[in-house]
């Protein structure tokens, strides 16, 4: 299960990243190629909401998950990893 986790989120995050570069690059095209400056913000906006949103899950599912004791604790050793 933990593979198909870690999967789904590097999966995820390079999606976002190449809608991000692909919105930038139409963006790029637009503005230089065809004279019409195109906001950047309407293309990449989702993409970029979810690489952060995706991002700031991850952070807080590994500090609940390695670790014991309070919020930062210490680090538990991995199991098989």
């Amino acid at each position: 299960m933990k593979s198909v986790t870690r999967f789904l989120f590097i999966a995820t995050q390079l999606a976002a990243l190449g809608w991000v570069t692909v919105s930038y690059a139409i963006a790029l095209y637009a503005t230089v190629r065809l004279g019409q400056p195109f906001p950047v913000v309407e293309l990449s906006q989702q993409a970029i909401t979810t690489i952060l949103g995706v991002n700031v899950l991850k952070v807080v599912e590994n500090i609940f998950e390695h670790n014991n004791g309070g919020l930062f604790g210490h680090a538990r050793e991995s199991e098989g990893i």
